[in-house]
């Protein structure tokens, strides 16, 4: 029987690997800190280690593994295919799995890496001998492609470059290439973009426009190109050009050819196999989105540098006023940004451009301070503008007054939009943290619960385990999804809502609330009702159980300015809130784990509908959430 080598610290994991694994092989628990120990006086077959110790790191754990017998299998067991499979990944391990994981899948995982070894074995590869990764097969390769880029998704997707460059690397190191070129369409002539293992400057130099072979038959038939199998000799000649042995065709929305990947040979020295051949056909349509996707945020990030520059650099809208403050000079860009024409406004007070706008320049000139570069909110064209001004003097006195200006809207969206990124990665660290300590308990709930079946005629395996198994597995997964909805990334499904009726369908769920609307009872506004109903249920649910049995809740709604103004208080103290400031972040202050995740959950949705909550223990004993929601029509 095959010897497996288990690696980790906590019993529940441990016993369930091991109750797992004892029918068909060998398993032995070892602690992180005996490892070299074991390594020397066992010669396990696999070994399978965690993604956390309490001393040690995990990574440390699989390189000193690796240094003792370079190219043993070893499996992660990993909460999440993220940084943290990556970095595996990267330092040598065989395979990462997730937990919690169905035990038959567990099993193919543990065979494949078992004849892994078995071939090592017969390549007379010993345990001092490192393996040679060209010398894997193309079915382990393939296998493991789409859980790395998977990985190189989830850490690069806020950077383009860098997540073409990364599929790139992945192309050329998960199929043992010489090397991997990138070339995309510019006006009908395709060029080097990126690529690894090529000469970079020769092939900038290269062009393929639409007389060359290679445009001619994408543009007919859109195929996968192979060296060995093409019979044109003009085709066959760029494809020596490029050093390239395959050649993967990347289509857009509109089924045109964009770009190609051209592929070298492989570093084995063996063919590009017909099975591989058709796993690149199934990916391709998969890179094609990746490639145009990060093609175009690319360009959308680029367009906001240089609407930077412009902004800094170059004014867009031009502004001159006499010492009377009567508008001089009112040009073109003013006019659109502004929306004024410069008929009506030129000879005329500056006023007439608008109130908030013409009130920061006459404070500017009052102080004789000079503006640069300053933020206005013009709320009669709802713009923001960014703005500066100077004075020309004469006499010591101003005599003209120069106003440059820029519509800077649409970099305060993109702001928006990127901090909501960020917010985004703020709830994944956290999930990160919280995942490790939820599912190594349910590695053992559920191997237990798929070894029921097989055991349901031993009653006290039955009626030890039967309740608690599966209350534990309802309960822990319904954490891990709480968690899971904090990093999601899901848009916003804004309608024209009714703020009053999205409360009164939650209350009646709620007997001992009271809505008090005040002037709420007709506020219409974009939100994402289905989202927005969440929050209420979850603040009331909090609510209801702080108040207990006797206690009142109630909902108060009005409008105040632009923005919806929401409130749910109560007074009560069943639970404990040792720092209110930590309310809204999860697992914190002791409280119930669902009720805390839940908490997280509305602070994060009122945040996309550009809101705010907060809450508040008043003097009186009263606990008070305030919503505060801006009207959008």
């Amino acid at each position: 029987m095959k010897h497996i080598m288990i690696v980790v610290e906590e019993k529940g994991i441990a016993n369930a690997l091991n109750v797992l694994l004892k029918d068909k092989f060998l398993p032995v628990v070892v602690s992180p800190s005996s490892v070299s120990q074991s390594i020397m006086q066992r010669r396990p077959d696999i070994v399978i280690v965690d993604s956390k110790y309490s001393n040690v790191s995990s990574y440390q754990v699989v390189e000193q593994i690796l240094n003792l017998a370079p190219g043993l299998p070893v499996i992660a067991l990993v909460e999440s295919f993220g940084p943290v499979a990556r970095r595996f990944m990267e330092i040598g391990v065989y395979e990462v799995i997730e937990k919690p994981f169905d035990p038959e899948k567990f099993f193919y995982s543990i065979n494949r890496a078992l004849k892994f070894a078995e071939v090592r074995v017969a390549e007379k590869i010993t345990l001092q001998e490192p393996v040679k990764k060209e010398e894997t097969k193309d079915d382990s390769i393939e296998q493991s492609f789409f859980q790395k880029l998977s990985v190189l998704l989830a850490e690069n997707f806020s950077s383009p470059s860098k997540l073409i460059s990364s599929i790139i690397n992945l192309l050329k190191v998960n199929f043992y290439l010489t090397g991997v070129s990138l070339f995309l369409r510019q006006n009908n002539i395709f060029v080097f973009h990126d690529g690894t293992g090529v000469d970079k400057a020769f092939m900038k130099d290269i062009r393929f426009t639409e007389s060359s072979a290679l445009f001619g038959l994408f543009m007919a038939e859109k195929r996968i190109v192979q060296r060995n199998r093409e019979s044109i000799p003009e085709l066959i000649s760029e494809l020596e050009l490029l050093g390239s042995e395959v050649i993967l065709p990347l289509t857009d929305r509109n089924g045109s050819v964009f770009g190609f990947f051209a592929l070298g040979k492989r570093i084995t020295g063996e063919p590009f196999t017909q099975t591989l051949i058709r796993f690149f056909g199934n990916i391709i349509s998969y890179l094609s989105v990746l490639i145009e996707d990060s093609i175009l945020f690319q360009d959308s990030v680029f367009q906001k540098e240089l609407q930077k520059i412009v902004l800094e650099n170059v004014p867009a809208g031009i502004i001159v006023l006499d010492n009377l403050c009567n508008v001089r000079i009112f040009n073109k860009q003013a006019e659109n940004i502004l929306g004024k024409n410069s008929d009506e406004i030129i000879n005329f007070p500056l006023e007439r451009s608008g109130v908030e706008f013409a009130s920061k320049i006459r404070e500017a000139i009052a102080n004789r301070q000079a503006i640069f570069r300053e933020e206005i909110y013009m709320k009669s064209i709802k713009k923001y503008l960014g703005l500066s001004c100077n004075f020309v003097f004469q006499g010591g006195e101003i005599v003209w007054t120069i106003v440059i200006f820029q519509d800077i809207t649409h970099i305060r969206e993109m702001e928006k939009q990127r901090k909501k990124i960020e917010q985004n990665q703020y709830w994944q660290q956290i999930a990160h943290q919280l995942s490790h300590e939820i599912k190594n308990p349910l590695v053992a709930i559920k191997t237990f619960a798929c070894l029921l079946p097989e055991k349901f005629s031993d009653e006290s395996f039955r009626t030890e385990f039967y309740g608690i198994v599966n209350g534990e597995i309802q309960r822990l997964t319904h954490l891990v999804e709480k968690i899971a909805r904090l990093a999601e990334t899901e848009p916003l499904v804004m309608n024209e809502t009714n703020c009053f009726e999205v409360v009164q369908k939650v209350v009646k769920k709620f007997p001992s609330t009271e809505i008090v609307p005040q002037n709420g009872f007709d506020i219409i506004t974009k939100i994402d009702p289905n989202k927005m109903q969440e929050v209420f249920e979850f603040l009331l649910d909090f609510c209801v159980q702080n108040a207990g049995e006797k206690g009142n809740v109630k909902v108060s709604l009005s409008s105040v300015e632009d923005a919806v103004c929401i409130i749910v208080e109560e007074k009560g103290g069943n639970i404990n809130l040792p720092r209110v400031e930590d309310i809204f972040v999860p697992f914190s202050n002791g409280m119930n784990a669902i009720t805390s995740l839940n908490l997280a959950i509305c602070r994060k949705i009122i945040e996309q509908h550009s809101g705010k909550i907060g809450f508040e223990i008043l003097p009186e004993g009263r606990r008070r959430f305030t919503i505060t929601i801006p009207m959008v029509r």
